[in-house]
């Protein structure tokens, strides 16, 4: 489990939670982990992130801040070819696709990390972060070929293990109700059934992790699969790496897609209808990018809940896998992101906080 631990990149989706909120998600987490905040934040609240971290989570020695608008992280896709991931204003686009783009190649530019691990700033009880993290250890681990030593970075070249929630309670007339699975996943997973039947000859084992926030990969998982425009993305990526496993001989076999059935409840922001039914949108964009490839039952059912739920469903940007781009030598790039936390360094972390100031 300690080389899983030092091995795994944490990537943190942060936006409007509070910095408490946040810190109560960091505070969880292995303190020597590449840890990798990216977030969306106001700006002006940057300089209070940065500060609140630095003073208050003394223990972690390895996390990175990254801000989604930030003029370097254009700059880098511009120059890389993922243009199309920019704004009218130059800057990556809002999304939580975006972010998690930006974090995972964060993740891939450390060069030493074997998995990467997504969860969302918004767990408001973030020791179920605990039970997550070890579920995961112990799986990714398992799955590594007994021949193996852990120096030897071979994994599952496609793994990925998402996490079901034992429940997501909610207040309702001031009585906490239990319920097993989240409005958008209720809606967007049982579309996954047709596509294993038809393209695994799966018929048994329903997906129920469609919109999984917290999830894992092995690193080449990582790299491989492409990412799509905001909330799109979880379900994109399921696609997608359901995709690769069906069609290219090079996965043939050595495909493992896991759902971690969670033992502790998931209390998180709620959100409003108005919200829901824009994720629900946005994910069933998704089985539009692969329209013609999609087993036609499952394009039915997909217009047919459009037509249901009255969505206005469109085409999410859709962007390259990491590995496809040309990464080398941009080691570097990672690095003005990592807060110090040795005295040496405080002249360097006060010019930082002057820079957003």
């Amino acid at each position: 489990m300690a080389h899983f631990l030092a091995h795994t990149a944490f990537v943190i989706s942060h936006k409007s939670e509070s910095i408490e909120t946040l810190l109560g998600v960091l505070w969880y987490l292995p303190t020597n982990s590449p840890t990798i905040v990216v977030t969306n934040c106001p700006e002006q609240h940057t300089r209070d992130i940065l500060y609140g971290i630095q003073t208050r989570l003394t223990s972690h020695k390895n996390i990175y801040v990254v801000h989604q608008k930030d003029e370097q992280v254009a700059r880098f896709f511009q120059e890389h070819g993922v243009a199309h991931i920019l704004g009218d204003d130059g800057l990556v686009r809002n999304g939580k696709g975006e972010g998690m783009y930006i974090g995972t190649l964060c993740a891939s530019l450390l060069r030493y990390s074997q998995w990467v691990v997504f969860y969302d700033a918004d767990n408001l009880v973030p020791c179920a972060l605990l039970e997550y993290t070890l579920a995961m250890g112990r799986l990714f681990l398992a799955a590594r070929s007994p021949n193996l030593s852990y120096l030897q970075r071979e994994t599952v070249p496609l793994h990925n293990i998402r996490i079901c929630w034992a429940s997501k309670p909610s207040l309702q007339s001031g009585k906490l109700e239990e319920n097993l699975l989240g409005r958008c996943t209720r809606v967007i997973s049982p579309i996954f059934q047709g596509i294993l039947e038809e393209w695994f000859g799966i018929g048994n084992h329903p997906v129920i992790s469609s919109n999984a926030g917290e999830q894992g990969m092995a690193i080449q998982t990582a790299e491989a699969l492409r990412f799509s425009s905001g909330f799109s993305v979880e379900t994109f990526q399921l696609l997608d790496f359901l995709f690769k496993a069906a069609q290219f001989d090079t996965y043939s076999g050595e495909m493992l897609l896991q759902q971690y059935q969670s033992q502790s409840p998931h209390f998180h922001t709620k959100r409003e209808d108005g919200h829901i039914k824009d994720m629900i949108a946005v994910s069933l964009g998704g089985f539009f990018a692969f329209q013609g490839h999609l087993p036609p039952r499952v394009e039915e059912q997909v217009l047919r809940l459009r037509d249901e739920l009255s969505l206005d469903v469109t085409y999410p940007l859709v962007y390259p896998a990491l590995q496809s781009l040309d990464l080398v030598g941009d080691e570097e790039f990672l690095q003005r992101y990592r807060l110090f936390d040795d005295t040496d360094n405080r002249d360097a972390w006060d010019s930082l906080l002057e820079t957003i100031s």
